[in-house]
């Protein structure tokens, strides 16, 4: 183990001089690795290795590099965040269209617990540094595995939740994803789970339907985007009712569900991407202030910041193109928003009016819209709202 630590450490001097010099050269833009039209692709610069053992030694990883450019790829070198990490790579010029390989060994020896390492790419690509991770969970060889400790702080009549809100990841057209809540018995009686009416895209399961009393189980939750048809960001809420053999009356809750559908960039070319929309705003956080206690207020609140109950916001495509914007939402069911357009074109700005019901709120608020667009460099963008009562 001490030789493979010093090996690499001896090894990243090397590489770190390296480095250095070539970074010297590359900053003179009239030097054969400045003008090269190489691109380095991947499409997914993340992988998982799950929960891996101690006693199996090396785990190890190959992305899968692309060269969507018109000149030769050539990489240069690739650096590990630690000595635990070893990586390996393809040393020869990849082609235009043809692929390459960075390959990452993680040693997890005397490493017990959660890890993620990243590893810095050095390529004579227009992005000159891509960062590439893995993550994943080791167990001990002396701990004998065990299930994760729950918690459950959220409740449906006697049934108890690890969660009461789904926010799924951003989802592309024809993708599928998957979520599952955690639920427990804590009762004397059997529950069984019923759940309500739910939208086409959705589909969900009690596993199993009936709990025995201190039983745990999970409720499935599939999204689909094909029976979505329809991008932006997707809320809704999921009825959820409990029947306790013990009660005669049943228990009825909800879940929130939210998913952001967004395009598919990855086929993207750089002309492409050089020619995309660009989504600009004028501001990122509307601060309503102190709400007034009635709906029209003539005199302003007097010893502190008089609120307000409505703001607005604009939107500019400072892109090249057609800016679409899918949705301008917000989860919290107090906020309205209207104004806008679907399209805009290079240069165009246009104004959302968001309002708040004040009357209906009887605490702070702290949240934040949401906006799906076309802008392959940031497809769902936040806006925080804030407002006092």
């Amino acid at each position: 183990m001490e030789t493979f630590n010093n090996t690499v450490s001896y090894g990243m001097f090397k590489d770190r001089l390296l480095e250095i010099l070539l970074l010297f050269f590359l900053s003179f833009p009239g030097t054969m690795i400045a003008q090269n039209n190489a691109e380095f692709h991947i499409n997914e610069p993340t992988h998982d290795f799950g929960v891996i053992a101690e006693a199996d030694g090396l785990a190890s990883h190959t992305f899968i590099i692309k060269n969507t450019g018109t000149d030769p790829l050539i990489i240069i070198r690739v650096t590990a965040s630690c000595g635990c990490t070893r990586p390996d790579w393809t040393k020869s010029p990849i082609e235009p269209g043809k692929t390459g390989e960075v390959t990452i060994s993680y040693n997890p020896k005397g490493r017990p617990g959660p890890f993620l390492k990243s590893v810095s790419v050095l390529s004579n690509a227009k992005n000159q540094r891509t960062l590439l991770y893995i993550k994943g969970s080791v167990t001990s060889k002396s701990v004998i595995a065990t299930q994760p400790t729950i918690n459950y702080p959220y409740n449906i009549g006697h049934l108890k939740l690890q969660t009461k809100t789904i926010q799924y990841s951003s989802i592309r057209p024809g993708e599928t994803s998957e979520e599952k809540i955690p639920v427990k018995n804590e009762s004397e009686n059997p529950l069984t789970i019923h759940i309500g009416k739910c939208p086409g895209y959705l589909t969900v399961e009690a596993k199993p339907a009936t709990l025995k009393p201190n039983e745990t189980g999970e409720i499935h939750l599939s999204f689909s985007t094909d029976k979505a048809k329809r991008m932006g960001r997707i809320h809704t809420t999921l009825p959820v009712e409990i029947e306790d053999s013990g009660d005669k009356k049943n228990t009825v809750g909800k879940i929130e569900l939210a998913a952001n559908v967004i395009d598919n960039f990855t086929k993207l070319s750089a002309a492409d991407k050089a020619k995309a929309p660009a989504i600009q705003f004028s501001s990122t956080l509307l601060d309503f202030g102190k709400l007034p206690e009635k709906s029209s207020t003539i005199i302003p609140f007097i010893g502190g910041r008089s609120g307000k109950e409505s703001e607005t916001f604009a939107i500019t495509n400072t892109g090249k193109s057609v800016l679409s914007i899918y949705s301008v939402t917000c989860d919290n069911e107090f906020i309205d928003i209207s104004g806008g357009k679907k399209e805009l074109k290079p240069g165009a700005t246009v104004e959302y009016k968001v309002s708040i019901r004040s009357k209906e709120i009887k605490t702070k608020i702290e949240t934040f819209i949401h906006v799906v667009c076309n802008d392959p460099n940031g497809p769902v963008r936040l806006i925080k709202v804030t407002a006092e009562k």
